[in-house]
Formats: structure tokens, sequence, C-alpha cells
């Protein structure tokens, strides 16, 4: 498969802005890949705070059969995010794929970012469930930002058999302050979680500057093996393809068959053990 990394730089609370450059870079790309990943809030921008509820789209808005339409033109699947109205007034940090021009899955932010300088937990209801989806030869996960530093929720996934793990992100320069360099620890993350499952993990970072906060991109793909096999630069829109091969993950899976061992029992003896009152 043909996958592609769209590093693009939202404006701040502009929908269609967003969403006429997504649907070019698609035109643009036509042919090219299979797939194209757009990072967090794609279409909407970051730091918003109030302004979210402005913008929250549902599956079934006008922007997102404008995607679908779009897929259908080009032959292309996309992965965005964007800001997800659901019942009771409620918004959700939302990832959602769009496949053979039809909505696919829907993805909520299941940890919003709330240390740093991110406030994320003001303002967005939390997701409660890791969801997979068929894509080609691979099975799918997308999980978006501060999730992917939550270990169980890749673990869930892999338990799902993911052999394409989809981090969408928002990670500007000095979010954690100036003794923890983000940049370093998103590859050392995807390395790591590419390694020990046997996936794929393709990180897709934001560029720009928003309120301060200046963006860097850097985003990346990184084989089973923990390699990083394609890459971005930093600070600027970019749009990189690579092929994938499920083969890699057949391959390294053999070698290395840390999920075909796992206890899920054992596991899930200790976390009734921890989820006591009276555990310390």
């Amino acid at each position: 498969m043909r996958l592609g990394i769209a590093q693009v730089a939202p404006v701040i609370g502009d929908v269609d802005a967003n969403l006429t450059k997504m649907i070019e870079i698609m035109r643009t790309n036509k042919g090219k890949a299979d797939m194209l990943v757009f990072p967090e809030l794609s279409l909407t921008g970051y730091d918003l705070k109030d302004r979210l509820y402005d913008v929250a789209l549902t599956t079934d808005s006008q922007e997102i059969a404008r995607v679908c339409e779009a897929s259908l033109e080009t032959g292309m699947n996309a992965v965005f995010g964007f800001v997800e109205k659901g019942k009771s007034e409620k918004i959700y940090n939302s990832a959602m794929m769009i496949k053979d021009g039809q909505v696919s899955i829907v993805q909520r932010k299941i940890y919003p970012t709330n240390y740093g300088v991110f406030e994320e937990g003001k303002y967005f209801t939390k997701g409660k469930k890791v969801k997979v989806e068929q894509i080609g030869s691979f099975t799918s996960s997308m999980l978006i930002c501060n999730d992917l530093w939550h270990p169980s929720l890749p673990h869930i996934a892999a338990h799902h058999h993911a052999s394409l793990l989809i981090g969408l992100i928002n990670s500007p320069e000095g979010g954690l302050g100036s003794k923890y360099s983000s940049s370093v620890g998103w590859a050392r993350v995807g390395q790591f979680y590419a390694g020990i499952y046997g996936c794929y993990v393709v990180l897709v970072n934001r560029v720009g500057t928003e309120k301060g906060l200046k963006f860097y991109g850097n985003s990346m793909m990184i084989d089973p093996y923990g390699e990083i096999i394609a890459q971005c630069p930093y600070g600027e829109e970019f749009v990189q393809i690579c092929e994938i091969d499920y083969k890699a993950v057949k391959e390294i899976r053999t070698i290395l068959p840390i999920m075909r061992d796992e206890d899920i029992h054992l596991t899930m003896q200790h976390y009734k053990e921890i989820s006591n009152p009276d555990f310390d």
C-alpha cells in the first residue's frame, strides 16, 4: 500500500480553508498514494478553546460529504482530525477515516491532553473505545496524540491484531518545557511500539504557529523492525509517500512472536487487583 503523510499547517478556526487545502492535496497526489494521513485537528487548528463548539461537525455534515466526494474522485482514502459534535452537546477530539468514498470509522481521543501547555480536559469529552479497521492487507488503529503515551491503548490495538498504528499528532516545541524534547520522545515511542508489536507506525504532526505555539512537524513512518523509513522536514508543509508491505509484518512476527505469547488472562488478573479500592 502506498501511504502518504500530509504534514500541513491548519488555519485556526477556518474549516473551509483547511478542507479546501486537504482536498487539493488529495487531488495533487491522485495516483501516487492509496491513503493520505493528516494531523490531529487538521480541519480546525488546535487552540480554539470555547470556539470549538462553533467548528464541531458530525458524520453527516456537508464538510464530511466533500471529503467523501474527493475520495471517490481521486480513488484515495483519507485519515484526518476534526472536532466531533456528539450527543448532549458533548464535543470530542476525533479522527476519521474515509474509505472508498464513505465514512469508515471515527476514533475519539480517549485521554485529552491536560498537562504542560495543554488544556484539552477543560473542553473535550473522553472517548471510550479503541477501534480497528481493515485497510487493504492491514488492520489499522487510529490513536490521537496523548493516547499513544498511554501504553494500554496500543496494547489493546495489538490484541485486536493491529498491523498499522496511525498516530495523529499536534506537538509544539517546548510543550513540556525546556528539559524534554517532544520530537525525540515521539520518535522513541513510535520505534518502541513498532518493534514490540511488529507493526508499521505512522506519526503525523502538524506545522505552523498558533497563539505562541510553534508546531515542528517531523512526521515519520516506522517499519515493523523499528526503523524510520520516511520522514518529513522540520517546520514546513510537506507530503511524503512511502510503500508499506504486510510481508514485513508477517516476517518480524515470525522472528519475534511477542503477541503470540501474551497472556491476557494474567494481565486481567493483575488489573483486577489494581482496580480494587484497597490496592496500595
